[in-house]
């Protein structure tokens, strides 16, 4: 008996942790802003042509290292893109040439208008 009770407890602990994961996401998400399926469809759209309008062939966006063999031939040891802060201030400019911005106030601080 004690041992079916252990176990009914123990599915009620399980269920109230899969509850409690479930408020903690759902806290979490409250405070997002939300977006509609056309505006994240904008965004999609916009970081897919910021990426294809980029310049990846620049060789100035990369730092590049060279080794030579032994027999005198010579090899590309390592290549890093550097361009990746270009990179996502366009993917940012042309987001933010989707929405307005607005400035974020708290009703609570600010005073009514006399």
């Amino acid at each position: 008996m004690l041992k079916t009770s252990l176990e009914a407890h123990e599915e009620q602990v399980k269920d109230l942790s899969h509850d409690l994961k479930t408020a903690k996401q759902r806290l979490e998400n409250a405070d997002k802003p939300k977006l509609t399926e056309k505006q994240f469809e904008a965004i999609q759209t916009a970081i897919e042509m910021s990426v294809e309008n980029f310049t990846f062939d620049d060789p100035d966006s990369y730092e590049t290292e060279f080794g030579i063999e032994y027999d005198g031939r010579v090899y590309l040891s390592s290549i890093i893109f550097d361009g990746h802060s270009t990179l996502s201030e366009q993917i940012y400019q042309d987001i933010e040439s989707l929405f307005g911005v607005a400035d974020e106030s708290d009703d609570d601080e600010e005073s009514p208008s006399e």
